[in-house]
């Protein structure tokens, strides 16, 4: 494959993030009825009233959602060409990295799976209901080490980029390493059912989906610039150079 060919590659695993928060929100968020979940405080009649009400659309939501969680591995997979670039030989921060993203996206799609058959029978027991959907949410937040390692991997090996042209600003990398950080409080979250560590809460949901979503577009932009900037300066290199033309008149052995 050329390198032309490859950066074009690149360029689109680097902009699948960007693809993953818009798609992600929509069909996990919106659809599914999550924006914010429904409170771990409810009973289980009232939890499955609302599967049963919004029975459609939380199913194919949270189908919809487990498909383009997949999206996470050509974008952590860019970033792995990437960080490796920059740490160079026996890179095992980028190696951490890669499989704390290969993690993370089979959590993002795993979990939407157990909603999906929390929704999948109406007539479900409503008991069966609520222990499904504690399992989706308390199995989608308390993993969250595995993120956690992915992005604090990256902004080290971010900030240790020494080039007159880092591809990721200190802010960046330094974001990405709180991120990571961020998200230790939810470790607390299944101890509670109401408040902000709670999984609807405003800082398990609202804040740390937030912090993430920054890190996730912010590498994003850095990576999907690199990537454009490599590309222009290989077609640049490619590109025909005007060939220059002799004056009329003139032969190879002119001035002898």
């Amino acid at each position: 494959m050329s390198e032309k060919q490859s950066l074009k590659y690149q360029l689109i695993a680097a902009q699948c993030g960007f693809a993953f928060e818009i798609l992600y929100t929509f069909f996990w968020a919106y659809l599914g009825h999550n924006l914010p979940p429904a409170s771990p405080n409810l009973s289980a009649p009232d939890l499955a009233a609302i599967f049963a009400q919004h029975h459609t659309a939380i199913l194919f939501g949270n189908s919809m959602a487990a498909l383009v969680g997949i999206l996470w591995v050509p974008w952590t997979a860019q970033l792995t060409v990437v960080m490796w670039r920059i740490e160079g030989s026996s890179p095992v921060l980028t190696v951490i990295q890669l499989i704390g993203g290969a993690l993370t996206a089979w959590v993002l799609m795993f979990c939407p799976a157990i909603w999906a058959v929390a929704a999948f029978r109406p007539d479900t027991d409503p008991n069966t209901v609520r222990m499904l959907n504690d399992l989706g949410f308390i199995l989608f937040n308390v993993t969250y080490a595995v993120t956690s390692v992915q992005a604090i991997a990256a902004g080290i090996v971010g900030l240790a980029d020494k080039s007159s042209t880092p591809i990721f600003p200190r802010w960046v990398s330094g974001w990405a390493i709180f991120a990571g950080l961020s998200f230790i409080p939810i470790s607390a979250m299944p101890f509670f059912k109401t408040g902000p560590l709670a999984w609807n809460g405003a800082l398990t949901f609202w804040t740390l989906f937030g912090t993430y979503f920054i890190w996730t577009a912010s590498m994003g932009v850095c990576m999907a610039k690199d990537a454009s900037r490599r590309l222009r300066e290989v077609t640049d290199l490619e590109a025909p150079r005007p060939s220059k033309e002799r004056p009329a008149g003139t032969s190879a052995a002119a001035g002898f």
